[in-house]
C-alpha cells in the first residue's frame, strides 16, 4: 500500500470530475481524495505513481508527483469534503471552442479555357 500525492490543475467542478474519473479507472486503488484548495489528488492503494501521473497527463492535465510513501493511520472519523460555494462549474481550460469554415459555393468555380 502506498499513499501518492499528486499536484493537479483543478480549476472547476468539471476538472475535478474528470480527474476523479480518470484516476478511478486504474486497478489497485483503494481510496481517492481531492483537495480543491491545495489542488492535490491523493491516491491510496497498490498502484504505480508514474502510471497515475501518465493517465492524468493523457487526459490533458498538468501533473506533478509531490510525495510517495506509506499511508498514515488516521483515527476512525467521518471524512467530509466540503466544496466551496465560489467554485465555478466550468473554466476556460474546459470550455469547448467552436470553429467553422466558410461554405464553398459552386458559383465561384474557376475554369481555364
Amino acid at each position: 500500500m502506498k499513499k501518492t500525492v499528486l499536484k493537479v490543475n483543478i480549476n472547476c467542478m468539471k476538472c475535478q470530475t474528470e480527474v476523479l474519473k480518470t484516476a478511478a479507472k486504474l486497478e489497485g486503488i483503494d481510496e481517492i481524495a481531492v483537495d480543491i484548495a491545495k489542488g492535490t489528488l491523493t491516491v491510496i492503494g497498490v498502484v504505480d505513481p508514474v502510471l497515475v501521473a501518465k493517465k492524468l497527463r493523457k487526459s490533458g492535465k498538468m501533473v506533478e508527483v509531490v510525495s510517495v510513501g506509506p499511508p498514515k493511520k488516521e483515527p476512525d472519523e467521518e471524512k467530509v469534503d466540503y466544496i466551496t460555494v465560489g467554485f465555478p462549474s466550468c473554466c476556460k481550460e474546459c470550455e469547448l471552442v467552436a470553429f467553422g469554415f466558410p461554405p464553398h459555393y459552386q458559383a465561384q468555380i474557376c475554369s481555364i479555357l
